[in-house]
């Protein structure tokens, strides 16, 4: 009786733990996790526009899903306020019934769901196509340098040929 009760005991302390170990360590994204800050730019129909940026990166459920926050802001050289350009939330999570990653996107009356890649060990990419056959944005995020976010966004008309369109380079503070 006393080992089965031990059985008992053990049983679950094991599957908590076995649960528990499948959490950020085991995550392939778990690099992202922090809170990042620093500059970008991105083109706009009257050059570029210079950003101070912070994205905040959760994980939620045991590390199943990310929850992304970020915020851009710029100075007005004429009022000297801060106005922000980039709002955005964003939730990453594992299909596993298509066995990726994916990101749903949240920024002002718009949500976009794509797949995310995973291009080597630190490095991803997501696509966002343009309506009407506007073209594709493609987003590399790269964390390959320690406590570095580096962020690229460039635009195609036809999938083949790619333009520069935004760069972030952010620090992780926390």
């Amino acid at each position: 009786m006393k080992n089965v009760l031990t059985l008992i005991i053990l049983i679950p302390l094991n599957i908590a733990v076995a649960f528990a170990q499948t959490g950020a360590s085991t995550n392939k994204l778990s690099f992202m996790i922090g809170e990042w800050k620093g500059n970008g730019w991105m083109m706009t129909q009257n050059g570029k526009q210079f950003t101070s940026i912070v994205e905040k990166v959760d994980c939620k459920l045991d590390c199943e899903i990310f929850a992304v926050a970020g915020i851009g802001t710029k100075t007005d050289s004429a009022t000297m306020k801060s106005e922000v350009v980039h709002d955005a939330f964003g939730i990453i999570a594992y299909d596993k019934a298509k066995g990726k990653f994916t990101l749903r996107a949240y920024k002002k009356d718009n949500i976009t769901e794509t797949e995310l890649e995973i291009i080597s060990e630190k490095m991803i990419r997501w696509n966002l196509a343009i309506p009407n056959n506007g073209g594709t944005m493609r987003f590399t995020t790269d964390f390959s340098e320690p406590n570095k976010w580096k962020g690229t966004g460039e635009y195609s008309r036809d999938g083949t040929n790619w333009i520069k369109m935004m760069e972030t380079r952010l620090e992780k503070t926390k």
